[in-house]
């Protein structure tokens, strides 16, 4: 059983690293510079988006979502982020994308230190949609589930 949780802690660990690989290579700033940043950077997310960066992240989280729904789990499922689209796995596929399109949003968008460790409670509490991204609807037909 020990074996087992050793197995899932390295999972977990490899999938935080997949994505701070991903963030790294695409933004000129190391991936703990978005733990906190805004509202939405890093865990959880409320309020409205305070900058480009921060709407990356609001963008990123409805994309896990999106992954959750269809059965992944988005912290703890690996992937090979060197050869997207080479892999079979629905799950390595989405969530690679997710994260992909993450880093290359933050490699596009202007860091603001104004924003980095942002205090919650200026965010406010209500959660803002995940409607307005419709290309994760395409993303779903295209690489839907075959069983």
């Amino acid at each position: 059983m020990s074996q087992e949780l050793d197995k899932s802690h390295i999972r977990n660990k490899r999938a935080i690293l997949d994505l701070a690989g991903m963030i790294e290579c695409s933004s000129r700033h190391s991936s703990l510079a978005y733990l906190g940043y805004g509202c939405y950077c890093g865990i959880g997310g409320k309020g409205s988006p305070k900058d480009k960066a921060d709407w990356c992240c609001h963008r990123h989280d409805c994309c896990y979502g999106i992954a959750e729904q269809a059965g992944c789990l988005p912290k703890s499922h690996s992937y090979d982020w060197s050869c997207i689209g080479s892999t079979n796995d629905y799950c390595q596929r989405i969530l690679c994308y997710c994260d992909k399109q993450l880093a290359e949003c933050l490699g596009k968008a202007p860091y603001n230190n104004k924003y980095m460790l942002y205090p919650n409670f200026l965010c406010g509490s209500r959660t803002l949609s995940c409607r307005y991204y419709k290309e994760w609807n395409a993303f779903r037909r295209k690489n839907a589930r075959t069983y």
